[in-house]
């Protein structure tokens, strides 16, 4: 009798395991636990309240999900599609023409199957997400080092603008007004030479004349 309970516990475990790797393939979490018993073995109604827990939370995931909805109805409806034929067995139904032309018919479809069974042995088992996990913990330091940079480019652009505005400034009194000062300067020193070519020339006639 022990080793009756003892496997009937066994197999409840199971089951509970694969609804719960079912709720996580489903739903991507476990925001629905199912519900487990935790009595002792001596427990008369062990067995069967985990049994009832597991045939409520079927029932809630066939509720949560359409897909386990439509697979059950698709059981109920095709329970012959759920079950694997062995290796060796052959439809008997079928001529070996018509077995044949079936074969070849499927040959791409089992050389894509083939190809994608490949490809997903050669990918291996899902890598360590230790490094994804230490990566999302710099997130808020990476949000610091942005809102840094952020910070940074305004000050070049402000010095950008003011360097502009220095440079105008530069351009306006330094070259402009300069430019104007020397013509000034070039007027007057004409001026000047006009005054005192006019000059010599008054004096020389003085001269001639004495």
């Amino acid at each position: 009798m022990a080793s009756v309970q003892q496997t009937a516990a066994e197999t409840l475990t199971m089951l509970e395991e694969r609804l719960r790797r079912l709720e996580f393939l489903v739903e991507g979490d476990l925001s629905h636990p199912t519900e487990e018993l935790e009595s002792k073995p001596s427990s008369r109604n062990a067995v069967s309240t985990r049994l009832h827990n597991l045939e409520r939370g079927l029932e809630s995931l066939i509720n949560r999900s359409n897909s386990i909805y439509d697979i059950l109805l698709l059981h109920q409806q095709v329970p012959d599609l759920f079950h694997a034929s062995a290796v060796n067995s052959v439809p008997t139904t079928l001529a070996p023409a018509s077995l044949a032309q079936l074969i070849l018919a499927h040959e791409q479809l089992l050389k894509s199957t083939s190809a994608g069974l490949q490809t997903i042995h050669d990918i291996g088992s899902i890598p360590d997400s230790t490094a994804f996990v230490q990566l999302v913990a710099t997130q808020p330091q990476l949000a610091k080092v942005e809102a840094k940079q952020a910070e940074q480019v305004r000050e070049f652009a402000a010095l950008r603008a003011r360097s502009a505005q220095l440079v105008e400034q530069w351009y306006e009194s330094g070259v402009l007004k300069m430019g104007g000062r020397w013509a000034d300067w070039e007027e007057k020193l004409r001026d000047c030479e006009i005054l005192v070519r006019r000059q010599e020339a008054s004096r020389k006639r003085e001269e001639s004349d004495a």
